[in-house]
Order: structure tokens, then C-alpha cells, then sequence
């Protein structure tokens, strides 16, 4: 006799629905596989715009079963736990050097600079990106005051007040060349942003977490395919955020999410709405 139970074949723990800290997680592991070199700026491209669209575990599982994984992702990473043990071995067999959670790579920088991320790392909507450039600012400017910060995968913009001269604001923007981290003054304006400035400090811890959210924004906004993103960070009603902004100019698609520095969402601005 067949029983209900029999007829509804029992789902693999692979073919279940990913969620959006599936595919965070994903990411961070693309990223430090970007960053000790185990993956190709075109690799890594490639396989974090495949985890964005990714439906299933097992679709998330391909993207990273051929990988030494960090001992620290390794529970993070939706796998099976047979998976999940031999790459744990794996990744205890390999030396790595671990400074706040990111994978550093000797990069012939001098001692005293911030070693962060890899020198390879030039798109900045990742969590490697992101990160290097939060430290980048504050080291080469002394500290991580900004009236605002827009980040776009290839560059960022961001004003700082000129000491002494508060309705004056020093504009700059970040750009990776050839490995090297550059911050270039690009003029001054009169029209500052009034209030405290924005201590990015605040938001390094959570970096991964808005990376995860950026990764799954196109779901949430209801932006398929979106042909141009950034994000901005600035100070809100509630305390300073970080807005996610996607558009599809193709189909007149737009919408975006804001969340705080603590990592919680604040808003959600869907294209339906």
C-alpha cells in the first residue's frame, strides 16, 4: 500500500531554496578565493554574478565545491557535511593569514599600510572591495569621518569637510589601478552637506551583511537583470545608512533598500511600488 509519504518523494538537502544568506555567504567565500588567488578577476566576476541568480543550494554548491574554503566560512557554506569535512581538512592543510576576517596577500606594500584585502581586489561591490577601501580612507586621511560615500563597482566618490572651513567640503574618489589602492582630490565645493559628518568606522563591521543584501536586491526590489547599481552612504533620519539603488533602464525597472550601519534594514522601495 502507498502511503502519502511515499508518493512525495523527500527533498535533498541540495535542491532546497537558497535564501539571501545563502548567497552572502557564497560571496564572502568568492571573495577570499578572489583574494589568495585561487580564482581569476573574470572567474570571480563570473561565479558572484552566478550566486546573485542562483534559485538552489546546489546551484550555490557548484560555484564553490572546487575551492580550499576558509576554516571560518566553512559552517556558513551550504553544503553537504561530507563536502563540509573534506573541505575543512583541506583548508586546515593550508596556511593562511587572517587580519580582521579577510584573507591578507603579500603585495609589496610598505608595513605600516593597511592590509586588508588583497592588492588584486578592484570591484568594490564585494565585501573584499568594500572593506579595503573603508580601511584605505581611513588610513591615508587619518580617519574614517565622510559627509557622504557613493560606491560604484569600478569607483567611489566621497567629501570630506575641509578643517577650519566648515561650509567647505574637500570632494575625492577611490579607484583600484593595477592593484594599487589611489585616493585623488577632485576639487572643492561650497555647498556642504550639513550635520556631523559619517564615521565609516561604523559600518566596517557590517560590510559583509549589506554585500549580502546588495547580492540579493535585484529578488527584493523586484529589479530583474539590473544594468546599473550603486550605493550610497550617508547620514539618514534615524542615524547614518547606506542606500542600495538598482535600476534596469531597459525595461524602466528601478527601486532601492536602506540600511542602517548596524546592519538592519530600514526601508524597502520595491520597482512595483
Amino acid at each position: 500500500m502507498t502511503t502519502p509519504n511515499s508518493r512525495r518523494p523527500r527533498t535533498s538537502a541540495l535542491r532546497l531554496r537558497a535564501r539571501d544568506v545563502d548567497r552572502a555567504a557564497v560571496c564572502d567565500v568568492l571573495d577570499a578565493a578572489y583574494s589568495n588567488g585561487q580564482l581569476s578577476d573574470v572567474e570571480h566576476r563570473h561565479r558572484t554574478e552566478a550566486t546573485r541568480s542562483a534559485r538552489t543550494l546546489a546551484d550555490l554548491d557548484r560555484l564553490v565545491r572546487d575551492l580550499q574554503v576558509r576554516p571560518d566560512l566553512q559552517d556558513a557554506v551550504p553544503t553537504p557535511p561530507s563536502l563540509r569535512d573534506a573541505r575543512w581538512a583541506v583548508a586546515l592543510s593550508a596556511a593562511v593569514v587572517l587580519v580582521c576576517g579577510i584573507v591578507v596577500v603579500t603585495s609589496g606594500r610598505d608595513h605600516d599600510e593597511p592590509a586588508t584585502a588583497a592588492a588584486t581586489t578592484t570591484e568594490l561591490t564585494t565585501a573584499a572591495g568594500l572593506g579595503r577601501m573603508l580601511d584605505e580612507i581611513a588610513h591615508q586621511l587619518g580617519n574614517s569621518e565622510v559627509d557622504q560615500l557613493t560606491v560604484y563597482p569600478e569607483y567611489a566618490t566621497f567629501s570630506r569637510p575641509v578643517p577650519s572651513k566648515p561650509g567647505l567640503a574637500q570632494r575625492y574618489e577611490y579607484q583600484v589601478e593595477k592593484g594599487q589602492a589611489r585616493i585623488t582630490e577632485n576639487g572643492t565645493s561650497s555647498n556642504r552637506t550639513e550635520g556631523v559628518p559619517i564615521n565609516l568606522a561604523e559600518l566596517r563591521p557590517n560590510v559583509p551583511r549589506v554585500i549580502g543584501l546588495l547580492h540579493g536586491a535585484d529578488r527584493t526590489l523586484r529589479v530583474d537583470d539590473p544594468t546599473r547599481i550603486h550605493m550610497e552612504a550617508k547620514r539618514g533620519d534615524d542615524g547614518p545608512v547606506v542606500s542600495i539603488h538598482l535600476w534596469n533602464e531597459d525595461a524602466g525597472a528601478q527601486g532601492f533598500l536602506t540600511v542602517g550601519f548596524d546592519g538592519a534594514v530600514r526601508s524597502v522601495y520595491r520597482s512595483d511600488q
